[in-house]
């Protein structure tokens, strides 16, 4: 058949019967006249669940993302658009027996479709191991070339078959995006539940990816009575430069001297610059400070003091638009933001330190809450960058790096700790860049980027900075300003249920959205009394006397271990009986117990397996001064939590058995409620009775004043549902799996 026609007869199919069009059957189905694949064969293929609209089959070609067709993620009711799949999708790779539990099964969180063809990669809430990403091929199929087709949809005989199926398929035309295919052996057809499904080719034993299941005829499936034969795939092998693209972790704005907007990418562990652009438009002024907000946000200070922002409509090519926000910046230098609400910035004229808090994706001119000053002089760095929430890090002349744990107001006191990571081999580099993760990326003089390792970037220590021996590059970054993209900030919140299953909310710190939900199927086995997230992967979840340990093996779909922590005899530990636990971040475990006293632990290991890994700091018994229904932690050394007279307290948590001190931030009105959290950076979330989430933000949270608290995001009843214990994952621990790009 032509490639003409093959084009014909998919536009038919599209206006005729859709469902055959995309091979996307209501349930999963796998290639017709196949042969059922080996244990382990191809373990590269997905199989992929949109809501209960469909299942489709894919490819893993990179650890965090799957490639599939992109009608296989739409739901009828728009265009398929880049963003959140609108239905829970799963995705399920490394499973040949779909009866088996091999293989591994990740959600699905972000859609990347392809502007012109029938093809998304769909990105993974965790990465696939274990489990080697199918080759790119880069040679276009030729006619009358074989190509193996896999896939999990409908045969011949089966609606819902159990394994992964695979046959051969002739090459009979070559178009631009697509190409023709017929089975090479009686029967072999492509039926639905099919669609995304690889067609590769093997080279020295490897296979190669050259397209994916497109349209087909369905010829032979069971059900059907069409009598005409063939299927279309769409053809990845002139894709490769996209998808690295796509796929690649690092995005890094700049400005040359003239006034051009630069977009390139980068991928992290490689170090492989995948994108490099020029913007053919300039911004129309002269810039001399940036900060990336987002994919597509970034706000500029010109020479003038003027604060732009400039929305990326396309980065290929670089095409934008510029919004005139304030004036009056002229001062300031060396913006950036941690991609969780905070900007900061450097005054000029005095070395001052300067914090304002992001209210909006896209902020206008009063989307920036009024300024802090989180040091009154000494900040004269060269370049300044944000490597994680509430920090920044820059170099200075002299050639030390230095980063910053930022708590408040200089005012209060304690605005801010500073760790030295480095005291020489810094002074070379103009630009300092880190969109999280503990990857940054420098400058040199000359043009090259230069990119480091720190194995724990909110550790305050640099002796786990390793700078890489592959640079991103050796010469070619000209540009006056380099800013990255922050990797995406959440507020990760886990919850247990009366029933003992566990629950995982992620939480825009912007907009106060419910990024994601979701519920394990499993239970604990008991019931649980008290939690505290110690990271991301870690919490200690209490039945009112044993201390458990529940591993997070995964976020979407929710799955975890559980471990008893253990006792100088090897028996479950006792004596746990805390009505509620809280974890700084900082290595302090707090819980109060008989209703007001509070106690206070070292946790010494990231994963704590026996009761000497809680080292017993100090007991506090006020005599009901810690009769709290709600606790939560707002930096080191610091707890909050709802006084039974309705009053919000802060209390101030020395060294050792040393006094605290208690601040009332509010008088009244934080009655009723179940629980608090708080992941740092002062934003205090509350859950009522009716389970009802609203959040506040105390910008200086270390002064002790409620003053300066207001709503924050999400406010009213806007978001319900919450389970009544929840505990947030403290900006401070790690590791943080939440940073994503």
């Amino acid at each position: 058949m032509s490639v003409h026609h093959a084009r014909r007869w998919g536009a038919a199919l599209l206006g005729v019967v859709t469902v055959s069009t995309l091979l996307g059957g209501g349930t999963a189905s796998a290639v017709s006249g196949a042969t059922p694949v080996p244990d382990g064969t191809y373990a590269f293929t997905a199989k992929i669940t949109f809501g209960d609209l469909r299942a489709c089959t894919g490819a893993l070609v990179d650890p965090n993302f799957v490639v599939t067709a992109k009608t296989c993620l739409t739901d009828g009711t728009g265009p398929i658009t880049a963003g959140a799949p609108t239905r829970p999708t799963t995705v399920v790779v490394g499973r040949t027996d779909l009866t088996s539990t091999a293989g591994q099964e990740r959600g699905g969180v972000a859609v990347l479709p392809h502007p012109d063809r029938n093809l998304a990669l769909l990105r993974l809430a965790n990465p696939v191991t274990g489990v080697t990403p199918v080759a790119l091929a880069t040679a276009a199929p030729a006619a009358a070339e074989t190509l193996t087709v896999a896939g999990y949809g409908r045969t011949a005989t089966e609606w819902v078959p159990n394994r992964l199926h695979a046959a051969d398929f002739t090459v009979q035309g070559v178009g631009a995006t697509t190409a023709d295919v017929t089975g090479a052996s009686a029967g072999a057809t492509i039926c639905r539940g099919d669609a995304g499904g690889p067609a590769f080719r093997v080279v020295a034993g490897t296979p190669q990816l050259v397209a994916i299941g497109n349209t087909s005829w369905q010829k032979g499936c069971l059900g059907e009575t069409e009598t005409r034969d063939g299927a279309t795939v769409t053809r990845l092998d002139d894709l490769t430069a996209w998808i690295r693209e796509q796929t690649a972790d690092v995005q890094i704005f700049g400005v040359t001297a003239a006034g051009q907007l630069t977009y390139g990418v980068v991928d992290a562990a490689s170090g492989e610059l995948r994108a490099n652009r020029v913007s053919t438009a300039t911004l129309g002024f002269t810039p001399k400070a940036m900060a990336t907000l987002n994919e597509n946000t970034i706000l500029t200070i010109d020479t003038a003091g003027q604060m732009y922002r400039v929305d990326v409509t396309g980065v290929d090519p670089v095409a934008f638009s510029v919004v005139p926000l304030t004036a009056g910046w002229s001062p300031y230098i060396h913006l950036t933001y941690d991609g969780y609400g905070s900007l900061y910035y450097i005054d000029s004229r005095d070395g001052k330190l300067l914090r304002r808090t992001v209210t909006a994706a896209k902020p206008d001119s009063a989307g920036l809450t009024p300024a802090i000053i989180v040091a009154n002089g000494g900040f004269t760095q060269v370049s300044l960058t944000s490597p994680a929430p509430g920090r920044v890090m820059g170099n200075v002349a002299t050639g030390a790096l230095v980063s910053y744990r930022i708590n408040g107001a200089a005012a209060a006191g304690e605005a801010f700790y500073a760790s030295t990571l480095a005291t020489t081999g810094w002074a070379g580099y103009t630009h300092v860049l880190s969109p999280g993760g503990g990857w940054y990326f420098a400058r040199t003089s000359t043009g090259g980027l230069d990119r480091f390792r720190d194995a724990n970037p909110v550790d305050g220590s640099g002796t786990d900075v390793t700078k890489l021996s592959t640079p991103v590059s050796t010469s070619g970054w000209n540009q006056v300003l380099l800013s990255a993209r922050p990797w995406t900030g959440l507020v990760s919140v886990f919850g247990v249920k009366s029933d003992g299953r566990i629950s995982y909310t992620a939480l825009d710190p912007v907009t106060g959205a419910k990024v994601v939900n979701t519920v394990s199927a499993a239970t604990l086995g008991f019931t649980p009394k008290a939690l505290a997230t110690l990271n991301s992967d870690t919490l200690l979840v209490t039945d009112g006397g044993t201390p458990y340990r529940v591993d997070v093996t995964s976020t979407q779909p929710l799955t975890f271990t559980r471990t008893a922590i253990t006792s100088a005899t090897g028996a479950a530990a006792t004596g746990w009986t805390h009505d509620r636990l809280v974890y700084d971040g900082f290595g302090t475990l707090y819980g109060i117990a008989g209703g007001s006293v509070l106690r206070r632990y070292t946790v010494t290991k990231a994963k704590p397996a026996t009761a000497a890994d809680f080292v017993s700091v100090a007991v506090y018994n006020s005599g009901g001064g810690f009769n709290l229904p709600t606790l939560a932690t707002v930096g080191k050394d610091r707890i909050i939590g709802t006084t039974i007279d309705n009053k919000l307290a802060m209390y101030k948590m020395a060294a050792g058995t040393s006094p605290w001190a208690r601040y009332d931030l509010a008088g009244s009105g934080w009655g009723g409620f179940t629980s608090m959290f708080s992941p740092g950076n002062g934003a205090y979330y509350r859950r009522d009775a009716n389970g009802v989430v609203t959040g506040y933000l105390d910008v200086t949270p270390y002064d002790g004043s409620g003053t300066d608290l207001a709503p924050l995001a999400p406010t009213g009843t806007a978001s319900g549902g919450w389970d009544a214990i929840l505990s947030a994952q403290s900006y401070d621990s790690w590791p943080d799996s939440t940073r994503r790009w």
